[in-house]
């Protein structure tokens, strides 16, 4: 994200950028709807600070993004990839066998690289309406089935599908549609939870409470790790010496991001009731996200002085 992002003081715009409202400018040219996709019953503009009230708070709450504050976490993240993940003694949850690095990696992204965990959250608005979207198909679907569910939204055409086929059409409806990278996010973490959950087969017909929140629990651990592998994962990908070693690194920190994520959703409580879905998701969110950036018990952030020379390139 650009340095003037949600870091900026009220009225001000980085240099060269267009002024807000201009053509080119983020949510320049709808000022009644940040998101070129549509409404967002999420909150605003995913990529911009939103105004004071609601459960994300005032835009000025929170730390300002540090200058250089990626730098930390990728110089965390390219040792954690190039030591070949967790050190001994396996790895999920809040500490335990996961890398070092890892956690600190995670840190330094929530708390210096966006400004803390309720900016963070802040920038995660078409996720958490994605996430709350599918919480509310969940919850009809768990007593009417999914079939009727669709009938009642208005696309009897999908109820003579298979069922995870059902869900799969329902991306349009659970992800808003546009072009931009939050939109993205929010999609590519749904097909992903949707394949998890598929794999495990669960009953997405009348979808029990525990396949409810292992669906959103899926959801936001794989829109969290997006937003994580975006920023500052850019080399998990190069460094590793096969696709195996890839999908080593990949599952290790899914695993970590989805061990916070249910203890935050065990902190929320597991019930979703439809008329407070988007501030349970919302709180959930934030839980995990707080969870991620406190983890870390063994020190401050690592610099980059001791890889400045091995990793210079590779973090630049």
């Amino acid at each position: 994200m650009p340095d003037w992002v949600g870091g900026a003081e009220p009225g001000a715009a980085a240099p060269g950028a267009p002024p807000p409202g201009a053509p080119g400018a983020p949510g320049g040219g709808n000022p009644g709807n940040g998101n070129p996709g549509g409404a967002n019953p999420g909150g605003g503009n995913p990529g911009a600070a939103p105004a004071a009230g609601g459960n994300g708070g005032a835009a000025g709450e929170g730390d300002a993004p540090a200058p250089n504050r990626f730098q930390s976490a990728r110089t965390n993240f390219f040792k954690f990839a190039k030591s070949g993940g967790g050190g001994g003694g396996g790895g999920g949850g809040r500490g335990g066998g996961t890398h070092r690095n890892l956690r600190r990696a995670v840190r330094s992204f929530v708390g210096k690289s966006s400004g803390g965990a309720r900016r963070a959250t802040q920038r995660m608005a078409a996720e958490r309406s994605a996430t709350a979207s599918l919480g509310r198909i969940l919850s009809t679907a768990a007593t009417a089935g999914i079939q009727e569910t669709v009938r009642r939204l208005g696309f009897a055409q999908l109820a003579t599908l298979p069922v995870q086929d059902i869900y799969a059409a329902l991306v349009d409806v659970i992800c808003e549609p546009g072009g931009e990278l939050d939109e993205s996010f929010a999609r590519e973490a749904y097909i992903k939870a949707l394949a998890e959950i598929s794999e495990a087969q669960a009953d997405l017909e009348r979808p029990s409470p525990e396949t409810t929140v292992s669906f959103l629990a899926s959801f936001i651990t794989n829109a969290i790790q997006n937003r994580l592998l975006n920023a500052v994962g850019n080399k998990v990908v190069a460094i590793p010496r096969d696709v195996a070693a890839v999908q080593n690194l990949e599952q290790q920190i899914n695993d970590f991001i989805r061990g916070n994520v249910n203890d935050a959703m065990t902190e929320a409580g597991e019930d979703f009731p439809v008329d407070v879905i988007v501030s349970t998701i919302d709180d959930i969110y934030e839980r995990s996200v707080v969870l991620l950036e406190g983890t870390d018990q063994e020190g401050p952030d690592v610099g980059t002085d001791d890889l400045e020379v091995e990793a210079h390139e590779e973090i630049a």
